[in-house]
């Protein structure tokens, strides 16, 4: 619809707000004690950031009121495909991207809604994900948040 040129814009100009809803995510999931018996789906490595009680410069800006962990890898075609696979069976909230499956990195959909099924594109799966709204990458993070589990909601 866009063409080329915008696809390209928002892959390149989402990808910074996917990781900062994916540091949110992580920030709150490892300041919280884990009440999920399941094993996560999706594991994110994560680093330390932040200076505790660093001041804010001139501007006011820069302040670091707690250290938290953000991803260290951008989020993954195969990390991905989990959550569709654990929430996107019948899909409502379009969390896949049918440019997903044209593309390289790319996922495929097979199957009906209900019973939606993802598969990673060969050789593909450590590649960065692309083509995720933010919405998207808002319930990527909640899922994370509140254990990465088959059953582990996107809303909050």
């Amino acid at each position: 619809m866009f063409g080329d040129s915008m696809s390209a814009f928002f892959r390149v100009s989402l990808q910074p707000i996917f990781s900062c809803l994916v540091a949110v995510a992580i920030l709150q999931a490892v300041s919280m004690p884990s009440a999920h018996a399941q094993s996560p789906l999706v594991t994110i490595t994560t680093v330390q950031v932040g200076d505790a009680g660093n001041a804010g410069d001139s501007t006011g800006y820069g302040a670091v009121g707690n250290r938290y962990a953000i991803g260290k890898f951008e989020v993954t075609v195969a990390q991905y495909a989990a959550f569709l696979n654990a929430k996107a069976k019948a899909d409502p909230y379009g969390l896949y991207n049918t440019g997903m499956a044209g593309a390289t990195p790319r996922i495929s959909r097979s199957g009906t809604s209900g019973s939606f099924a993802y598969a990673v594109g060969a050789g593909t799966g450590n590649l960065p994900i692309y083509f995720v709204s933010w919405f998207d990458a808002a319930r990527f993070a909640n899922w994370l948040h509140n254990g990465a589990t088959a059953a582990a909601d996107t809303e909050t």
